[in-house]
């Protein structure tokens, strides 16, 4: 069977539900796919601490000792001919809200839209603010125009960028879902779960440690998503209800104040070297990207609006330190690998010395 053919018979397999009462997701029905990688267990946890009857669509591959005691479907969604999605179509089940965080092919985000199509309230995408077309201005709303996109379908083995892939699956979305789909657009997720190492709390640990730290001295602001805000304010958008884009993040904070409350909840004694980003890059030393403008300046008072509440700096602190000790009880991961925009001891105090000499 042709895969179009198979999704539009399969999503007439179920009517839609109604939401459970808008004063708790107590007993709502909520479909993850994937949910057991990076983002995946924050929104799980959240999601089963409200009460919410969860199952998981995914292959069963990526810590499958996750959740042993909710419903789990198998799948592959980029199998071809949507042959991975059978077992989905053939539960019949029907949820209230459906929750996807593919980062691949638009193809199986387009293909699991057509299959839930007359199956669920609302469609809810994790996106990203890579989606924006361009950076170059102060304050990026949800009405800014997105990247441009090749013409014809994205094949399920995509050649594009991952900001691409996102725009061609918000747009898709837009187009199968108009009235049913919310995109979460995510400014570098930041919680207990991260493990690889490009994703090691850099900041929060060198503080931790005490000694020597440099950073820019003229990058003024900085800004992250919190996942378990983010979980938090996709639980009530399915419950209230809401549809189109946010920008889920931290409102900008200045840097030097980013830095100053890692310092002050560590109770360290950090030395801090805040040296201009002209000297670092002249020296191969790239800890932050400054530009463009809108970098870590996203405007996010339409979810704030909305009902995003973000936790403190201080609780994500505290889960970010939290998951570093859990993988290394030692403290002994080493910063300055290939691909983590850190930088190792040696190669700081190089850094200091050659400033100190600079400045005479």
């Amino acid at each position: 069977m042709k895969r179009r053919a198979f999704l539009a018979a399969s999503s007439a397999l179920g009517l839609t539900t109604g939401l459970a009462a808008l004063g708790g997701i107590q007993g709502t029905r909520v479909l993850v796919l994937g949910g057991t990688g990076f983002f995946g267990p924050v929104l799980v946890r959240e999601l089963l601490r409200n009460g919410a009857n969860v199952t998981l669509f995914n292959r069963g591959q990526t810590n499958p000792h996750l959740f042993p005691q909710i419903e789990k479907i198998r799948g592959d969604r980029e199998l071809p001919d949507a042959r991975g999605l059978v077992a989905l179509a053939e539960s019949r089940a029907r949820w209230d809200w459906v929750v996807d965080t593919w980062q691949g092919s638009s193809a199986c985000v387009a293909d699991t839209a057509r299959l839930l199509h007359g199956r669920v309230e609302q469609y809810q995408y994790v996106s990203t603010v890579s989606v924006y077309d361009k950076w170059d201005r102060i304050g990026i709303q949800e009405s800014e125009p997105l990247n441009p996109v090749p013409p014809g379908p994205e094949p399920l083995v995509s050649p594009h960028r991952y900001a691409l892939r996102k725009t061609l699956s918000e747009q898709l979305l837009g187009e199968l879902l108009p009235e049913r789909s919310v995109f979460f657009r995510s400014h570098g997720m930041r919680g207990y779960p991260n493990s690889a190492p490009k994703h090691e709390p850099y900041w929060q640990v060198k503080i931790m440690r005490g000694g020597d730290l440099v950073l820019p001295a003229d990058i003024e602001y900085y800004q992250v998503t919190d996942m378990v805000s983010l979980a938090r304010f996709m639980i009530h958008c399915g419950r209230t209800q809401q549809t189109g884009p946010f920008n889920v993040c931290y409102p900008p904070i200045r840097l030097r104040r980013f830095i100053e409350g890692i310092v002050r909840d560590t109770r360290s004694g950090v030395r801090l070297h805040w040296i201009p980003q002209e000297f670092l890059l002249a020296h191969q030393v790239r800890l932050l990207r400054g530009t463009p403008a809108g970098r870590y300046r996203f405007d996010v008072s339409k979810a704030l609006a909305a009902g995003l509440e973000n936790r403190s700096l201080s609780e994500l602190l505290a889960d970010q330190l939290q998951g570093y000790r859990d993988r290394h009880p030692g403290d002994d991961f080493r910063f300055g690998g290939e691909g983590t925009s850190t930088i190792s001891s040696q190669r700081e105090q190089e850094i200091i010395r050659l400033w100190r000499e600079r400045r005479g």
